[in-house]
């Protein structure tokens, strides 16, 4: 199935995903909204192949609120295994305090905005009972990135090749759709074969092949830095599992 590839999303302010993430998650009070929307004023930015957080580094809380990253583990033989990828709203570093250095790199695969995650770590940790919902979000935050850390595993130890690329597809259509960046199940997807690869532990030929062979059985395409999904249904019962599915905010 061919299809004219789909323009890109029109642009939102970079604060816009995170503010979607945190409100589904959890409901907020307007004070919360504010708490939110003063993140936008500690924007940072960094470019391709930056690395934000270095393996071993005790991070500072950062929050991505555009641009894609990922977390990995170079062995010293300069082979490479990508553990997760972060979207915006994705924390860097832990959002509570912890003595603990990062075991992983975290290192931007596209140009990248993040805001200090300073001021939410006060409302919704110090200052959890005045601010029930961003403490809800942030715990349902950190939850979220452990089911997705625990996917990878199953991935990687339990899933064929084809079956790990259609369900990476699947969870970051799914994360994506939550924050409003994956219109007509068409969004970014600026990963190489390489970065595929290592990802999910493949070789490049190997991708190659399971996404020549994704395309011949009409499930999704890409097309210049993006993917056209076009059977999700199809898609979801070859690599079931309800985890890729965004959790709906409490009382939905």
């Amino acid at each position: 199935m061919s299809a004219a590839p789909c323009p890109p999303p029109m642009a939102v302010p970079s604060i816009a995903a995170l503010m979607r993430r945190v409100s589904a998650l959890a409901q907020l009070s307007p004070i919360e909204t504010l708490v939110l929307e003063h993140l936008a004023g500690r924007q940072q930015q960094h470019i391709m192949r930056a690395e934000l957080c270095a393996e071993g580094e005790i991070p500072k809380p950062r929050i991505m609120v555009s641009g894609w990253a990922c977390r990995q583990r170079v062995m010293n033989d300069g082979r490479r295994q990508i553990i997760s990828f972060m979207l915006p709203g994705d924390t860097i570093g832990p959002l509570r305090q912890s003595p603990l250095p990062e075991s992983c790199a975290t290192v931007a695969l596209t140009p990248v905005v993040t805001v200090d995650a300073q001021a939410l770590l006060q409302a919704a940790c110090v200052e959890h009972m005045q601010h029930p919902g961003l403490s809800m979000a942030v715990r349902c935050m950190a939850s979220q990135q452990e089911r997705w850390l625990r996917d990878q595993v199953v991935r990687l130890g339990r899933r064929s090749a084809y079956e790990r690329t259609i369900h990476l597809v699947l969870e970051l259509h799914g994360r994506l759709d939550a924050i409003g960046l994956a219109p007509s199940r068409c969004f970014a997807f600026p990963l190489t074969q390489d970065v595929l690869a290592d990802a999910l532990g493949l070789s490049v030929v190997h991708v190659n092949r399971v996404l020549a062979q994704a395309r011949r059985d009409g499930l999704f395409e890409l097309h210049g830095g993006h993917i056209v999904i076009h059977q999700l249904e199809c898609m979801e019962a070859t690599a079931p599992d309800p985890s890729v599915h965004p959790p709906r905010a409490l009382g939905s």
